[in-house]
């Protein structure tokens, strides 16, 4: 059956022109409800990671950092209208590779430095198409997303560098070269709604100096066409990342590909393959 097509044409051409897009769409309440539930399950339960970049509670038992995690994270990172939008973009044949929760603090939350996703993934060829879902609202108070438009275009990962900052939610930053915040477009939006964007668009936050905590539940898709070589992973130990265990879903298709390792990365469960 052929995806839904939730995206209009004008907005799958604004997230090729700008390299993101805020469908118009938002999850069903009760849906909703669960995801703000888990997360505020999630924040309580890991207090040591809560203000960094918690991977993988989609996969409970995955990951280096011993995130612990609740069932039900997946349902929600396989809704079919979210795999229905990242088809209109990706194609027919989708691999979820990574999930993770930001969270920033009411009045004090940490930063997210300007980056592109695009540095150190292991991906060949690199694609991926992010689905950042607002938790909570995500205003500008509060540290909304904000993106540099067209600086997917060149297709580059940028130079990067690490720095270790209790101020940042992780450490991992573009060079200030490539940055020009006087283009910066603030994404507001409410809990349910989310933003679609490429590997290679700079993205950031600021800090969150309002009175209610900011979270955004991230999801990664790539095409089964491409190749995730866990083996290539660089940034094994970081905080935030741990690309050599990340475990790979078939959400929908097959694996074009023929090389992705669906075992690598799942502790308990067998990896979800589409009958």
């Amino acid at each position: 059956m052929p995806a839904r097509s939730i995206l209009a044409p004008d907005q799958i051409q604004a997230l090729h022109r700008d390299g993101f897009v805020v469908p118009s769409y938002r999850l069903p309440e009760n849906v909703v409800a669960k995801l703000q539930a888990l997360t505020s399950k999630l924040i309580q339960d890991n207090p040591t990671l809560a203000d960094h970049h918690m991977v993988g509670p989609h996969v409970p038992g995955s990951g280096f950092e011993g995130l612990r995690s609740s069932p039900g994270w997946l349902d929600i990172a396989t809704h079919p209208d979210i795999v229905d939008m990242v088809e209109q973009i990706v194609g027919p044949d989708i691999i979820l590779w990574g999930t993770g929760i930001f969270h920033k603090r009411a009045l004090a939350g940490p930063a997210t430095p300007w980056h592109r996703d695009a540095s150190h993934t292991p991906i060949k060829p690199l694609a991926t198409t992010s689905v950042w879902i607002a938790v909570f609202d995500s205003m500008q108070d509060n540290g909304c997303l904000r993106f540099l438009p067209g600086t997917h275009a060149a297709r580059q990962a940028g130079n990067h560098v690490w720095q270790d900052s209790d101020d940042l939610i992780f450490g991992v930053t573009v060079d200030k070269s490539e940055v020009d915040q006087s283009k910066a477009v603030d994404v507001e939006l409410r809990a349910g709604e989310m933003v679609l964007f490429d590997i290679f668009t700079i993205h950031g936050a600021r800090h969150n100096l309002g009175e209610k905590p900011r979270a955004g539940y991230t999801l990664r898709f790539m095409p089964s066409t491409s190749h995730y070589d866990h083996d290539a992973a660089v940034l094994r130990d970081k905080p935030g990342y741990g690309h050599d265990t990340r475990p790979l879903i078939l959400v929908r298709g097959v694996d074009r590909c023929g090389k992705n390792d669906f075992q690598r990365g799942h502790p308990t469960a067998k990896p979800k393959v589409p009958a």
